[in-house]
């Protein structure tokens, strides 16, 4: 069983590079890599909005798991992130300021993703993989009003942080919305995941 669970595994998410889908909340997320154990779960996803290298920008937002047990800020996601060499990240005002995130997609061919303006972001959380970002004050996501290392995570959460300009205006190229890499499997690869679960349902009632 847990062979043909593979193969429809497989086949459902054949032609995806680099990232590997992840089911939370419901959906299948592009997750580049994880850090961290325990029971608690979250997925970071960091959008650049095409600020960072143009209009050529192939992937504007990445998503990166982290996992804890007991109690876990912001800051210690993010420190771990950058201690295991997968995100570069810069703070300010000990370590309660986000500066900068650089990541390397050797993947995309117009180079790494980092913010031209250092500091500019909007950090928010969500259990909803389809909430709207908006604006601050007009948004669907929990807008943070903490700095990193009095913000909490919690199990289940979305955490976005969201690159945007505020010492200048966004060029017309730029999304100032962050999405979140979700990964739509196309209806054959559906019906092949549907089978291969309904056996497998099969199968545990025989036993």
């Amino acid at each position: 069983m847990k062979t043909l669970m593979t193969v429809v595994s497989v086949l459902m998410f054949s032609g995806v590079a680099g990232a590997a889908p992840y089911l939370f909340q419901g959906v299948y997320v592009d997750v580049e890599a994880w850090v961290g154990s325990g029971s608690n779960e979250t997925i970071l996803v960091v959008d650049w909005n095409k600020l960072d290298n143009g209009p050529n920008t192939v992937t504007e937002s990445h998503a990166f798991g982290f996992r804890w047990n007991g109690t876990a800020y912001e800051s210690d996601m993010l420190a771990a992130f950058n201690n295991a060499g997968i995100l570069t990240v810069t703070t300010g005002y000990g370590g309660a300021f986000l500066l900068n995130i650089g990541y390397i997609d050797e993947e995309e061919p117009y180079g790494a993703h980092l913010h031209i303006e250092e500091g500019s972001w909007n950090l928010a959380s969500t259990t909803n993989p389809y909430a709207r970002w908006g604006t601050w004050g007009n948004s669907e996501w929990d807008f943070n009003r903490g700095g990193l290392t009095s913000e909490l995570l919690a199990n289940g959460q979305f955490e976005g942080i969201n690159a945007i300009m505020w010492f200048g205006s966004l060029p017309s190229y730029a999304n100032d919305q962050l999405d979140i890499p979700i990964v739509v499997p196309e209806p054959v690869t559906l019906a092949f995941l549907t089978g291969g679960l309904l056996i497998r349902v099969l199968g545990q009632r025989r036993r």
